[in-house]
């Protein structure tokens, strides 16, 4: 499956065919068996005493996600105005696999790429809720990205950022597509799109303004300011990171 371009606010746009949805497979929530995978045994006679109930469904523990299942309307609140319609793939093609910022009874608000509404309303009967194990902390001080695993920090990685014109932007966002590349561009081995976006387009920049964290051909410039608003890191970096990182995992970026 190819991309006709990305919209990245990295420091080059990718040419026809340069980037792939990767692993979007194991992306979605834990699905029980089908009837096809594993025969189903014949039902037990129902228990019709009194005690008999039903098992309480598991509690899902944060940070959650939200799969869109079914087309539908983002809004700025319950009910609210619609500020957007969303598919259930991405615009690059991977599924719609949104973080969830908080919840009503029959709602889910979930962080978006959306220009102007990084955050929106969406009911929950549009997809389905399930527990992401990871979240993503970037420190601009330090030029660090670090991994959590159910709270716990596993994984530290020296980090290029976006210059003093054109700053990574600080704020909690999301990845929302995995992308591997073609050899011989700037992106390195692949591509972890955020729904962040650059507010400081650089003049003459024409390449998008979506950010991004990615690897880089170029270790020497890892540790520095020198993007347009991306995050870079090493190939070997990236490689973990999309082995460890789903779609919808929670991204905070602080100074």
């Amino acid at each position: 499956m190819t991309l006709r371009r990305t919209v990245l606010a990295c420091g080059a746009a990718l040419a026809l065919g340069g980037a792939t949805v990767a692993g979007c497979g194991a992306d979605t929530e834990p699905q029980a068996p089908t009837a096809e995978a594993t025969p189903a045994p014949a039902p037990a006679p129902a228990d019709t005493t009194p005690s008999a109930q039903a098992p309480a469904a598991p509690k899902l523990k944060g940070p959650l996600a939200f799969h869109v299942r079914h087309r539908t309307q983002l809004r700025t609140k319950p009910g609210g105005r619609v500020v957007a319609t969303l598919g259930t793939r991405t615009e690059f093609k991977s599924p719609r696999i949104l973080a969830v910022a908080g919840r009503k009874p029959g709602w889910v608000m979930v962080r978006t790429s959306v220009r102007k509404h990084h955050v929106g309303w969406l009911p929950v009967k549009a997809g389905a809720l399930f527990s992401q194990p990871r979240t993503l902390v970037i420190d601009l001080s330090e030029r660090q990205l670090t991994v959590f695993h159910r709270g716990k920090a596993t994984d530290t990685y020296k980090v290029a950022i976006g210059t003093a014109a054109t700053p990574t932007p600080r704020g909690k966002f999301a990845v929302t597509d995995r992308l591997t590349v073609k050899p011989g561009t700037p992106y390195g081995c692949c591509i972890l799109a955020l729904t962040a976006h650059q507010p400081k387009i650089a003049q003459g920049w024409g390449g998008g303004d979506r950010v991004a964290i990615h690897a880089t051909p170029d270790t020497s410039v890892i540790g520095k300011r020198v993007s347009h608003g991306c995050v870079r890191a090493s190939n070997k970096a990236l490689h973990r990171l999309m082995r460890q990182v789903r779609l919808g995992t929670p991204v905070t970026i602080h100074a």
